[in-house]
């Protein structure tokens, strides 16, 4: 196979081959400069939040279709093709002022993340085994948020230098990054079945013989937490300007920091998975109603504001991986990688919908202050932690009376 023809143990192969996952939360990037997006192109709040939140839905139609174009083609050629669509759709809106030529655009990037979005993960499990590629796969993930963070660091300083078209000119690294990636990391292809000939035999997973609904909770709990999630994403730069009273003030240097909180958390994972277990859910849903809290409770503080977004930030790392570390345990074998689909596709609808979700709140209550929406987004979160609460309740008892008949 190709991969014997590179030592894929070497930095020359691991770094381009995780510096392709920079791009894939890249989506949300322009977020700081949502409400300039929406001045220049004459559009309500709304519809400029879905430039942030689109791609993320459209990448579900690749997302789809990536491993038959895999098996196909081979992973090398369709990650690759994915990072040329996601540099070339940048210089559309560098240069187009037409709202719904800019939304075109968005849609094509969205596909060009879908399109690798879950082969760079496979690519590291069929080229490394046991620890290593455990540890990869962590990395991999925390790049992710890593390069959210440096690109929307970048696009504080490109705006200042070409305005709101500057926000897309971090799309272009693609192109430098493709490069490296096509130079130096192997190409790697499925056989019919979707298994690789490297797969680790040593990793064995007893799977149930039945699938549980509670998969099915997995996927609400999943879009429902990365609606309210999402939401301070695309809302923070409005409601920092409310309050400091700047129609101009630029968030980009506090969610990039923000950012590097979901990069830490990427890291601990594993340590709070090994420490609390299941019980790593109640850890990362309650920071998310603390920082929840923080943001309903602000009113004219930034600095509560401030710190109600970096907890937000803390958690997704947590839980994405605790809900997918769990699918063993309720899938059978035959349907894990459906399930594994269908988290991440519930991940995108959340990502979606939470714009639609916000609109839908400020229609009922009649309330245009954009941090209407979190005091039900708390209330939202309370509701997730008590029904994953009292399930574990209801479903310790016969254990534990099973337990008492044995002894």
């Amino acid at each position: 196979m190709s991969t014997k023809k590179k030592d894929v143990n070497s930095l020359a192969v691991i770094l381009p081959m995780l510096s392709a996952s920079l791009f894939l939360t890249s989506y949300s990037v322009v977020n700081g400069v949502i409400p300039q997006l929406g001045r220049a192109l004459n559009v309500d709040n709304t519809s400029a939040e879905l430039l942030s939140t689109t791609p993320s839905l459209t990448a579900l139609a690749t997302l789809l279709i990536s491993p038959a174009l895999a098996r196909f083609f081979g992973l090398k050629k369709v990650i690759g093709a994915g990072l040329f669509l996601v540099g070339i759709t940048a210089f559309v809106p560098m240069f187009a002022t037409n709202f719904a030529v800019v939304m075109a655009a968005r849609v094509l990037f969205g596909m060009g993340l879908g399109l690798y979005n879950s082969l760079v993960i496979t690519l590291i499990q069929m080229m490394y085994s046991g620890n290593r590629r455990a540890t990869l796969l962590g990395i991999r993930g925390a790049t992710e948020n890593l390069g959210q963070a440096i690109m929307t660091a970048l696009v504080s300083v490109f705006v200042l230098i070409a305005g709101w078209q500057g926000a897309f000119i971090v799309y272009l690294f693609a192109f430098p990054v493709l490069i490296w990636f096509w130079i130096q990391v192997p190409d790697v292809h499925l056989d019919k079945t979707g298994s690789s000939d490297m797969e680790d035999e040593g990793n064995v997973n007893t799977y149930p013989d039945k699938t549980s609904p509670m998969l099915g909770a997995f996927c609400v709990c999943a879009a429902l937490y990365m609606v309210f999630f999402n939401s301070i994403n695309v809302r923070f730069a409005e409601i920092a300007q409310k309050i400091l009273n700047d129609p101009h003030h630029d968030s980009s240097v506090i969610i990039s920091i923000g950012i590097l909180f979901a990069v830490v958390a990427g890291f601990v994972y594993g340590f709070l998975e090994k420490k609390f277990g299941d019980n790593t859910y109640y850890v990362g849903m309650g920071i998310y109603f603390l920082g929840c809290l923080l943001v309903s409770v602000a009113g004219n503080n930034y600095a509560v504001l401030v710190a109600g977004f970096f907890l937000f930030n803390f958690p997704g790392p947590i839980l994405g991986p605790f809900l997918c570390n769990r699918i063993p345990k309720y899938a059978t074998k035959s349907s894990q990688a459906f399930w594994s689909t269908m988290i991440i596709l519930s991940f995108h609808v959340g990502v979606f919908a939470s714009p639609l979700a916000m609109k839908a709140i400020a229609t009922i209550t009649g309330s245009t202050d954009p941090a209407a929406p979190f005091p039900w987004f708390t209330v939202g979160f309370a509701i997730m932690i008590a029904a994953v609460a009292v399930w574990q309740l209801t479903h310790k008892k016969p254990a534990a009376k099973a337990a008492v008949a044995t002894a």
